[in-house]
């Protein structure tokens, strides 16, 4: 996603979300409060790297098939 802005980060929880819903072997809620937790220890970043690191690894997450959980 060309850098790191607002909307790609809520797009990016969004679809992470989204994906959440189509889980089978893992229970939803708990997905969704581990979603939710790690973006929000992720908004105390500071450094642009570490943002677009976080991005990055969020984005490979949701490539992957949530890790194999779907």
């Amino acid at each position: 996603m060309g850098g790191w802005s607002r909307s790609a980060v809520l797009q990016l929880y969004r679809a992470l979300l989204r994906a959440g819903r189509r889980l089978q072997y893992t229970d939803r809620n708990y997905y969704r409060r581990a979603v939710t937790s790690e973006f929000r220890r992720c908004q105390a970043l500071t450094a642009s790297s570490e943002k677009e690191d976080a991005l990055k690894r969020g984005q490979f997450f949701l490539q992957s098939r949530l890790g194999g959980l779907v």
